[in-house]
């Protein structure tokens, strides 16, 4: 029933967690994990502007120039750390087929997950801003109130 499986992550704790589920759904036949990372536009935005008032785009660098800079260390930062991710789910028995995009986290999500034509979403319910007050993140909030597809939430650990 659940043959492929998208799985976000951001890298946090509870995405980590999450993780775990996956790998428990090699036991339910899955055989497919489509692993994402998202590089939200709307952070780089903000790293570009606290770097015009901090005078790094007058060192000879242009705004697109600086964003392009950022945006290839993040890259290469989430390869990195995809390549851990994307081993462990091999060693379990998955495909795998790690994607990495800068967007806007939820709406790239389930693009994806349409586009791949994926049977459940497992994510975390909080990313590294882990806000205790709240009872999900946004970006698992959106997830599920614009997707077509199943969305498995898994709760970060009680402190």
């Amino acid at each position: 029933m659940y043959k492929k499986i998208l799985y976000p992550t951001d890298f946090s704790e509870t995405a980590e967690i999450a993780l775990k589920h996956v790998k428990a759904f090699k036991t339910l036949k899955a055989e497919e994990v489509i692993l994402l990372h998202v590089i939200d536009e709307r952070e780089i935005k903000k790293r570009d502007i606290f770097s015009l008032l901090l005078g790094v785009a007058g060192l000879n660098k242009s705004v697109e120039e600086f964003e392009n800079e950022l945006k290839n260390k993040l890259t290469e930062e989430a390869k990195n750390k995809m390549e851990n991710i994307k081993k462990e789910l091999e060693d379990v028995g998955f495909k795998v087929k790690d994607i990495i995009v800068v967007g806007i986290p939820h709406e790239e999500i389930v693009k994806i997950a349409e586009d791949e034509g994926v049977d459940i979403i497992i994510m975390g319910s909080h990313g590294k801003t882990n806000l205790k007050e709240i009872l999900l993140g946004s970006v698992t909030e959106n997830v599920i109130k614009k997707s077509n597809k199943p969305v498995l939430v898994v709760k970060r650990k009680n402190s």
